[in-house]
């Protein structure tokens, strides 16, 4: 058999369909949003793969691992173990960067361990091993002439009996010691005083020779060197390195070490050990950030949010809140004592005033004194949540971001430190890795290490992440970045016979990125693997040798296989809802004029001027308000940095609602013209059962309502807060609401199972009793909004915000579908719906994030009318956005780059999608340009050519 076989398949809403996959090929799963395309790929496919590889194991190995659920399906013939590579990045903690996940540190570590060599901190030259000869070289160049004792110390107390060390010392013919508090003077080990008073409890210098330094003497000296060295580490239990000290009968002292030593002073570095390059290790992170590289501390912007404010207006913030009433009138009092204007704006008071309130004195605590005294009642939780209000991390002091103690950065291979080469970029570390020569004994050495090092750094750059540094925290990975990340450390494990299933790969990557990511995906499969991609992309679906499409509609809509087969059937196939935007010109051609805007004479322009965060090279920028705008360029560029980190955070800040820390720039400007600014990310609305589309929206409260009007309610004296899922009163008492139970499986994940006293109604069974038009409070949630629409034509307050959700494409949800069961695309889609049933449209600027993220194409159409929409309702939209559809229908486009990291953050063109289209410096607008002339996805261009990217013919 050379294909996975499954048949009766009824998981979510899959309406029992069979389908076949074939075996070490790529298969491409597709189809409108919804549909079923990852309850086949990852809750049927993936699951039962993983469920049926975890079941072959051992008893004993099974309580370690997460088991997962049995899909729900008949059958299923002839699956491999899965992988499953999702775009969720789930990590939180700010241990790991992307050189922990791809295990790029680790190779580093091992590197600087095997070839890395110390170096002196003072002196800057290479440390050295003191054996013998080299010793014997040492004392006669700095003691030549001289008389000279060779000694050894001795430490005493490691020794449990004095009297026992001492006849050691005797037998093994050593005669005589010195004594630390008086060097100039031996004593005779069998002296009877010594005897009888015993060794000295402070330690004492074994006496091994004495001598003239001349070069005829060298062999008595490394002798008498090597002797030293010996009873070093015999008579000094657990000391780790061979010691001596040669001292000239003038007082002069020269210490030697058989371990690395700087020539010019006594520096040693650690023992070389691969946790000491570790920030995970104690031994090798930074005592003062424990490896996290930033310290928790106060922050001046978020005690004083608002410098414009007075004291009296609450220019203190931690001093306003009701709790601090107390610490407020001690304030007062302080400022009216001392003399501090309370009316007078804080930026403007005189330099000594601010000082004083931030430090206070003796009459007055100041803030830091606050925040000093609420650490010692740090055991309350809401003291340590006040606290947290106002902390920020700021770089640590003394390992400045780096992480690992100091001593771990004198160790340096090809003049770089391990810190040099994890805050490099993966493309500058590529470059590094591939003209590294090695000598022979270096590539005996560590040949394993480079070959892994390699080739992790070429899979790196391959999959479009070549831009990002090693250091960089993988929490601040998108969902495409850190899928991208997993991905290439797939590839070098080099893995065979394997399932693998890909969710939408190509999330955030430009079309100039594709390609690359095509072979990347084809490598994996020429290894013996079969690879399932849920994806919307045309060049994926165009790669592809297979293709599944799912269909015809959304949730109960959806659920059907609309076609199974080649490519070459798929793009033929009358009855596919996908072939058709692949195939017809048309569809790509079609679209709206955009609105004129005259870059020198329009009137509501945003500026940004002087933007430098991470790899902005000075960015000027104006932004036209009440158009569509699209930012656009390679990953890397620095289109996210410059609307999400620069221009939000300033604007929040600008029109009073929020005071946030924007990326440095010089100014901003027209900003006068917006009331708000809105972000509508891909975050979850909720993280509970309770929240559903219906909460989000406020159309619940009017349904409650309803309900809470029917006869037998009011005879029963119900009120709206009776429906509520959030109080008391009607939700069922066992699962307060939430319809199910968590179960703790101790080893395993948590089991979720349904309410045994409700039964996953969520009421009471008392509440259960009324209904409307025959539909109880749970079955009218059970409603797919498009049936809600009719069933509730006669209120507006329900219908209206309905109707919105099917304008976005949301129409196949149901009304009590938990807002945590929600994907990114859909949590987006629902904010900007809640966006629209608003009455605040005008004078708003609305910032979104790639929002095509998992939309087929004729929702990025649904999505587009939308966001025309807001603007004709008066409001700005700005667009961060690779995909051709939407930036073909943007009123402007704002293109930055020309390439990614340090070669980009700057503006190559901007102006009417028309006018990106001329610029051949954009590789947007070439990709834009050949896209609408039906030529292909793929531009070769000097500037992608240079970058190691060959486009398709």
């Amino acid at each position: 058999m050379k294909y996975i076989h499954l048949w009766g398949i009824r998981q979510n809403n899959l309406k029992n369909i069979e389908v076949k996959i074939p075996l070490n090929q790529m298969t491409v799963i597709c189809g409108p949003s919804g549909s079923g395309k990852s309850s086949l790929a990852f809750e049927t496919l993936f699951a039962e793969g993983q469920r049926r590889f975890i079941e072959s194991m051992s008893t004993y190995a099974r309580q370690f691992l997460n088991k997962a659920p049995k899909p729900d399906l008949e059958g299923v013939e002839n699956i491999p173990p899965a992988i499953a590579i999702e775009q969720r990045n789930t990590v939180k903690s700010s241990r790991s960067t992307v050189g922990t996940i791809t295990e790029l540190v680790d190779y580093f570590r091992l590197l600087f361990e095997k070839l890395g060599q110390a170096h002196c901190p003072t002196h800057k030259v290479p440390t050295l091993p003191m054996d013998p000869t080299t010793a014997t070289d040492r004392v006669l160049s700095a003691m030549k002439g001289k008389r000279v004792f060779v000694l050894c110390e001795i430490q005493t107390k490691l020794h449990p009996s004095n009297k026992a060390l001492h006849g050691q010392l005797i037998s093994q013919g050593y005669s005589r010691i010195v004594l630390k508090k008086d060097p100039k003077t031996s004593i005779d080990l069998s002296d009877e005083k010594l005897i009888k008073k015993g060794l000295p409890k402070e330690g004492f210098y074994l006496l091994i020779d004495r001598l003239l330094v001349e070069d005829s003497e060298r062999l008595r000296i490394f002798d008498s060197v090597s002797d030293a060295y010996r009873a070093s580490i015999e008579f000094n239990p657990g000391q780790l390195g061979k010691t001596a000290l040669i001292r000239s009968t003038e007082g002069d002292e020269l210490p030697l070490r058989e371990m690395e030593t700087c020539p010019h002073c006594d520096y040693s570095p650690p023992e070389r050990k691969s946790s000491l390059f570790s920030f995970n290790s104690p031994l090798g992170a930074c005592p003062t950030c424990k490896g996290f590289g930033n310290i928790l501390t106060l922050d001046p912007l978020k005690v004083i949010p608002d410098p414009r404010k007075s004291i009296k207006q609450g220019a203190l913030n931690p001093f306003t809140m009701p709790s601090a009433a107390e610490d407020k009138k001690a304030l007062f009092a302080f400022c009216k004592k001392v003399g501090i204007d309370l009316e007078t704006p804080w930026n403007q008071l005189p330099e000594e005033h601010r000082q004083a309130l931030w430090t206070g004195n003796k009459g007055f605590m100041g803030v830091e004194g606050l925040f000093a005294y609420l650490e010692t009642k740090k055991y309350k939780m809401h003291v340590r949540v006040f606290i947290s209000r106002y902390r920020s991390p700021f770089e640590c002091g003394d390992c400045h971001g780096a992480r690992l103690r100091k001593e771990a950065l004198f160790f340096i291979f090809r003049k770089k430190n391990i810190q040099d080469l994890c805050g490099s970029r993966i493309s500058e570390l590529n470059l590094f890795f591939k003209e590294l020569e090695c000598s022979p004994y270096e590539q005996t050495v560590a040949a394993e290490i480079l070959r892994q090092i390699r080739g992790r750094l070429e899979y790196l750059s391959k999959v479009g992440v070549s831009y990002l540094s090693l250091n960089r925290e993988s929490k601040t990975l998108s969902g495409g970045e850190f899928q991208r990340i997993m991905l290439s450390n797939q590839l070098g494990m080099g893995l065979s016979q394997t399932l693998y299933v890909l969710d939408e790969p190509t999330v955030g990557l430009h079309p100039r990125d594709n390609d690359r990511l095509i072979s990347i995906i084809h490598s994996i499969k020429d290894l013996g693997n079969t690879v399932v991609v849920v994806e919307h992309d045309h060049d994926v679906i165009a790669s592809t040798q297979n293709i599944i499409e799912m269909g015809p509609g959304s949730g109960s809509q959806g659920g059907q296989l609309m076609f199974s087969g080649s490519y070459q059937d798929f793009i033929s196939s009358k009855g596919s809802l996908t072939a058709p935007y692949l195939t017809d010109l048309n569809l790509k051609q079609a679209g709206r004029e955009p609105r004129p805007v005259d870059s020198k004479n329009y009137k509501y322009m945003l500026s940004l001027r002087g933007c430098t965060g991470h790899n902005l090279q000075n960015v000027d920028v104006d932004i036209p308000m009440n158009r569509l705008v699209a930012v656009t360029g390679v990953s890397g560029s620095g289109k996210s940095t410059l609307i999400t980190k620069t221009l939000y955070p300033a604007l929040m800040k600008e029109l009073d609602i929020e005071p946030m820390t924007a990326f440095p720039m010089k100014k901003i400007d027209g900003f006068s013209y917006l009331k708000n600014v809105i972000l509508i990310d891909q975050s979850p609305i909720g993280k509970t059962a309770r929240s559903n589309p219906m909460t989000y929206l406020k159309a619940f409260d009017a349904v409650r309502t309803l309900m809470s009007q029917l006869p037998e309610a009011r005879a029963r004296s119900y009120t709206p807060g009776t429906f509520s899922l959030n109080v008391d009163g009607g939700r069922c008492p066992a699962c307060k609401g939430t319809g199910c139970e968590e179960i703790d499986m101790m080893f395993m994940d948590n089991v979720i199972l349904p309410c045994d006293v409700c039964d996953g109604k969520k009421f009471r069974p008392e509440i259960l009793e009324l209904q409307y038009k025959g539909k109880n409070i749970h079955e009218i949630l059970a409603m797919t909004v498009a049936d809600a629409m009719s069933f509730f034509v006669n209120f507006p307050q329900v219908r209206k915000p309905l109707s919105i959700l099917k304008d976005v494409g949301l129409d196949y949800l149901t009304l009590g579908q938990p807002a945590s069961t929600l994907s990114g695309g859909e949590s987006q889609r629902l904010k900007i719906a809640k966006e629209l049933s608003e009455i605040h449209q005008k004078s708003t600027l609305y910032i979104l994030d790639e929002p095509t993220t998992g939309l087929h194409f004729r929702e990025v159409g649904l999505l587009l009318k939308v966001l025309h929409r807001l603007v004709e309702g008066g409001g700005s939209v700005i667009v961060v956005e690779h995909n051709l559809d939407v930036i073909k229908e943007a009123d402007y486009v704002i293109d930055l780059g020309p390439d990614a990291g340090p070669e980009g953050g700057q503006v190559i063109a901007s102006g009417s999608p028309k006018e990106l289209c001329k610029v051949k410096k954009s590789l947007t607008g070439q990709y834009l340009k050949r896209y609408l002339a039906g030529e292909g996805p793929s531009v070769p261009t000097a500037s992608s050519a240079s970058s190691g990217y060959r486009g398709r013919q």
